[in-house]
């Protein structure tokens, strides 16, 4: 008897078809799905895993390489007594400041946390939007300007919005990302100052 490419390919269908339907008679837990263990309709018995972080002294400690190219370093030394951070107030700037840092063996902050990268932006009386004196119907066609600063950017001040203390828990799933980093030695510094606007083509 022969078979025809049409037959093989309405039982071909037919099998995906009964093992879709078997598959989705089967049931799984609600608990099982996913890192918490506990009902999901309630917070009654629900307790966090207690959270460890590193103790270490600032100036004990080793860096922390980073996630990926230019990612926010993690801390890797405790915090203790230097948070909250304020616009009066930040620790981190003792030891991280640029000159000071290298002679603490500690990470400098970088280039573009002393850089104002806020365009002068206005509405013209058309509606349009004027950028750096230029009417653009798309901000983010333009290249990225920076100012360079003296101080440390207003929109840098607060450290904790972008790096945190390594945590030690080890019940969280393994990262198994491997970061391929472009340039030597960019796993433990930053050069987003120099190539912010790497993947922008169109200049007006």
């Amino acid at each position: 008897m022969k078979i025809t490419k049409m037959t093989l390919g309405l039982f071909a269908a037919a099998t995906v078809f009964m093992v879709g339907c078997t598959a989705a008679n089967q049931t799984m837990s609600e608990e099982s799905i996913g890192l918490r263990k506990t009902d999901l309709y309630s917070e009654n018995t629900t307790v966090g895993d207690k959270t460890v972080y590193i103790n270490k002294a600032a100036g004990e400690s080793q860096v922390i390489e980073r996630a990926f190219e230019n990612a926010p370093p993690m801390i890797p030394h405790s915090v203790d007594g230097m948070i909250p951070i304020t616009i009066n107030n930040n620790s981190c700037t003792g030891c991280h400041t640029p000159g000071v840092a290298e002679s603490l063996n500690a990470t400098p902050i970088p280039k573009s946390h002393f850089t104002d990268f806020r365009p002068e932006t206005s509405i013209a009386k058309n509606g349009k939007i004027a950028k750096n004196g230029m009417e653009v119907d798309n901000t983010s066609d333009l290249k990225t300007s920076g100012k360079a600063l003296n101080t440390l950017s207003g929109t840098r001040f607060n450290c904790t919005l972008c790096h945190a203390p390594q945590s030690m828990e080890t019940a969280a799933p393994a990262n198994e990302f491997q970061a391929d980093f472009r340039v030597e030695g960019h796993n433990k510094k930053s050069n987003l100052a120099d190539n912010i606007n790497e993947g922008v083509d169109t200049l007006k």
